[in-house]
């Protein structure tokens, strides 16, 4: 007879279950940004996106009382809207310049820079496996992004995955002012604060020359599906299930954002995957494992 679940085992298969929804939501933008940014300014259609997850995240916060004008006097929230602002700069520019299977790999490769930066700011242990993770992963990295012919190198593509490095690095310096973030307030509060802010750093650089595109007819529909679903959204349905996952059980699920956007990739757009992308990916991902591995005693600690 199979016994019932107790309330712990419920809540960590809603917490995986969370996070999985988060990955596939986070995975899918890469496609939906290809198909709908057309000649429309990466910046501005960014500032947009984050904007609309930001009302979102505003009408969640405000029905459940856990956001207020004091939010914005917390310096976190700040660092995290231009952390943020960043990120999306480098993450659309440079879909525009390559493919979102390779995007998706680049940028969900983000968890791998975690260990040095928190041995940097946080003066952390970084020690051999994790060590050996950010190795590997910038292997992988340069398989994926090059295939290992050198004359990539000065192409316009590579600019393109330098830029989406950019981007896994912005959400890797992400994590530690989240743990700072989290202990002056709630893990919605915050979200919410920094995608209502990032679009004030962001429309000015989209307007700075005068010229935002043209939006072609499926922008809009891209537009409203990435700022309702894949910004604020997926963050918030990252955080709740945090809440009943150990941080490497989380970043493991999140891993699943890359196949994601590779499976999505390949059927909906036709992207080709070759076998040094599998092989970079492979690294990419034994990498994360490392990187985010901790042993029972550090956990203990």
């Amino acid at each position: 007879m199979v016994g019932v679940p107790s309330e712990a085992e419920r809540n960590e298969r809603s917490a995986v279950l969370l996070s999985l929804i988060a990955a596939l939501l986070f995975g899918s933008q890469y496609v939906v940004i290809k198909l709908g940014i057309g000649d429309l300014d990466p910046l501005f259609f960014g500032a947009m996106a984050t904007g609309i997850g930001g009302l979102v995240a505003l009408a969640y916060t405000l029905r459940n009382g856990c956001i207020s004008l004091r939010t914005f006097l917390h310096w976190e929230v700040w660092a995290a809207a231009i952390v943020t602002s960043a990120m999306i700069a480098f993450q659309y520019i440079g879909l525009t310049m390559t493919t979102a299977s390779v995007g998706g790999l680049i940028v969900g490769s983000n968890i791998i820079f975690v260990a040095p930066i928190s041995a940097i700011v946080a003066k952390e242990r970084l020690g051999w496996s994790r060590a050996t993770g950010v190795a590997v992963g910038l292997l992988g990295i340069f398989t994926i992004s090059t295939g290992w012919d050198l004359s990539v190198l000065t192409s316009g593509e590579m600019l393109g995955n330098l830029l989406l490095l950019g981007a896994a690095l912005c959400i890797a310096l992400s994590y530690p002012i989240n743990r700072l973030a989290v202990r002056r307030m709630g893990m919605e509060e915050w979200v919410t604060g920094f995608h209502l802010l990032a679009p004030l750093f962001l429309l000015p650089l989209a307007l700075s020359d005068g010229n935002i595109g043209t939006a072609s007819m499926g922008a809009v529909p891209a537009l409203l599906f990435v700022g309702m679903l894949c910004t604020s959204v997926p963050t918030l349905l990252w955080a709740k299930g945090l809440q009943s996952l150990t941080f490497v059980t989380s970043a493991t699920i999140l891993m699943s954002e890359s196949v994601f956007a590779v499976i999505l990739g390949v059927v909906v757009l036709g992207e080709p995957v070759t076998p040094l992308i599998i092989a970079g990916a492979a690294l990419v991902f034994i990498a994360i494992f490392l990187a985010s591995y901790k042993k029972k005693n550090e956990k203990r600690k």
